[in-house]
């Protein structure tokens, strides 16, 4: 299957060309690998249960990763940004920009993530260089996405009337994704890498 020839078996290759280089080697996971069934958000030593064949892939792909000596294994979590700007949050605020109306999961819980802070974060470890592993790198805050949507409407000065709230069960999708799937951050701010929060983010992607 593509899923696991690119998120397992291409990193298992990634990871045995940094371990011949003496490399570190940085490979970026994601929420998926847990069922979404937690209360709180999840911290690296929660046990992992993967609800897709994308997710088991994501899962597969860190244990390879783990076989380099050097690594930083980093799970990220609704990413936004970017220049290609594709993300569901950059559709919501695409949305609202227009006047349209949009679809939101009002029970689908999170913590975005603003590619140039996982990238800021991500020069941060290799520069400081704490113990090689596994770390939650999202920016700070829990929210749903009808939250995120709400703070966008705010943001841009749009109509939140717009946001069209859904829940999870109504909406069919190809693969299972998790309810709640939020991230704590805390492991990696115990290294003094701390990112900011979602909000601070969010206002620094639309240029508030």
């Amino acid at each position: 299957m593509p899923a696991f020839a690119v998120n397992a078996l291409g990193v298992a290759e990634l990871a045995r060309a940094a371990a011949d280089a003496g490399a570190m080697f940085v490979h970026y996971s994601s929420d998926f690998v847990f069922d979404g069934e937690s209360d709180r958000p999840y911290v690296e030593t929660d046990p992992p249960n993967p609800q897709s064949h994308y997710a088991l892939s994501k899962l597969l792909g860190e244990w390879l990763a783990a076989d380099a000596p050097a690594h930083y294994i980093l799970r990220v979590e609704s990413l936004f940004g970017g220049e290609r700007a594709k993300s569901s949050v950059d559709r919501i605020c695409g949305a609202l920009r227009r006047g349209e109306r949009v679809r939101v999961f009002a029970d689908r819980t999170v913590t975005p993530s603003f590619v140039l802070d996982v990238a800021g974060a991500t020069r941060a470890l290799l520069e400081r260089r704490p113990p090689p592993g596994l770390y939650h790198c999202v920016n700070t805050g829990v929210t749903t996405w009808l939250g995120i949507g709400s703070e966008a409407a705010r943001l841009l000065g749009a109509d939140p009337t717009l946001l069209e709230p859904v829940n999870v069960r109504d909406v069919p999708m190809k693969a299972a994704r998790p309810q709640y799937c939020a991230l704590s951050n805390q492991k990696l701010a115990d290294t003094g890498i701390r990112l900011p929060e979602w909000r601070d983010a969010l206002a620094r992607h639309l240029g508030t």
